[in-house]
């Protein structure tokens, strides 16, 4: 059973203007991004900050929770189509409650837009 559904889409030209600035990351990605983040995405380059904010926006609306913060929930990148996602304690805890037991995510990217498409789950 689909318990929340969550979808986003960024234009890759608005994504750029925002969150880089001079060739480097503008405080905003600070904001949005751990540390951990932060680094893996620096492996994949400016593909995986957009892929991770379009995850990180579909999750929040997927979750529909105003308690949980960009940081409550993490993606990280093993190559450029495969990642894990790994859930802070608050996010761990809202699961239990509501009983998730899955996150099915997808993405997809072109020249000129990125789509992420987020599921929870209840068996």
């Amino acid at each position: 059973m689909i318990i929340g559904c969550g979808i986003d889409v960024e234009e890759i030209y608005r994504f750029d203007k925002h969150y880089f600035e001079k060739g480097r990351l503008s405080d905003l990605v600070y904001d949005l991004f751990t540390s951990k983040e932060i680094e893996n995405f620096s492996i994949f380059g400016k593909e995986a900050f957009l892929k991770g904010f379009c995850f990180k926006e579909a999750f929040y609306k997927a979750i529909n929770n105003n308690d949980v913060d960009f940081k409550d929930i993490e993606i990280i990148f093993t190559n450029e189509d495969n990642f894990e996602i790994l859930k802070s304690n608050k996010i761990n805890n809202i699961f239990r409650e509501l009983k998730i037991t899955d996150i099915v995510a997808s993405s997809q990217i072109n020249e000129q837009y990125a789509v992420f498409k987020v599921l929870l789950i209840k068996n």
